[in-house]
């Protein structure tokens, strides 16, 4: 059996506690600074981290439909969230509460698949920071080109340049070489 398929039948018997809800482009799901009460699952559309410093917003991931979004310290023990969480699309989200998510921890079954997907979601961040500790702006680029198409296909490019730490104007730049 695949992990997916271990996750879908690990999960359905909580699908009673899940709750549905849409939201459209630019939807603040945490603002910066709010303690995080929900997680969400995405079920369609796309949403961006992000945080400010120095007045400009700061983008440094991005997640599709399947996805799990939420402040995981903030979640966990119940302090400000460091960063925003917003839609980027239209997007239809599934989410448990802090309350809710206490019967699924103490899921044997369950909790493992949740461990492994958080820490995949790590794992992605550790490389982009490393990528901007030791990769050009174009090779940041060409890496979220071949690694990660569906940003480059789905993500406004002012959203891209502020994840590839660089200027729209520089962004259009290495497009033009690319």
């Amino acid at each position: 059996m695949s992990e997916l398929t271990d996750r879908h039948t690990a999960w359905r018997k909580y699908h009673h506690l899940w709750k549905t809800e849409t939201a459209g482009p630019r939807t603040l799901l945490l603002k910066e600074g709010e303690i995080c009460r929900r997680m969400y699952v995405i079920a369609e559309g796309c949403v961006r981290y992000w945080f400010n410093h120095d007045g400009r917003e700061i983008s440094f991931q991005f997640c599709f439909e399947g996805d799990v979004v939420y402040s995981s310290e903030s979640f966990r023990k119940n302090v400000p969230g460091c960063y925003s969480i917003e839609t980027i699309e239209p997007v239809v989200l599934r989410w448990l509460s802090q309350e809710d998510m206490q019967l699924v921890r103490q899921d044997l079954e369950l909790y493992p698949l949740l461990i492994e997907g958080a820490a995949d979601k790590q794992a992605a961040f550790l490389r982009h920071f490393f990528s901007y500790l030791r990769d050009s702006p174009q090779q940041r680029y060409e890496n979220l080109v071949r690694d990660q198409p569906e940003v480059v296909r789905r993500v406004p490019l002012q959203y891209i340049a502020s994840y590839l730490g660089i200027t729209p104007v520089s962004l259009s730049r290495i497009r033009n070489r690319v």
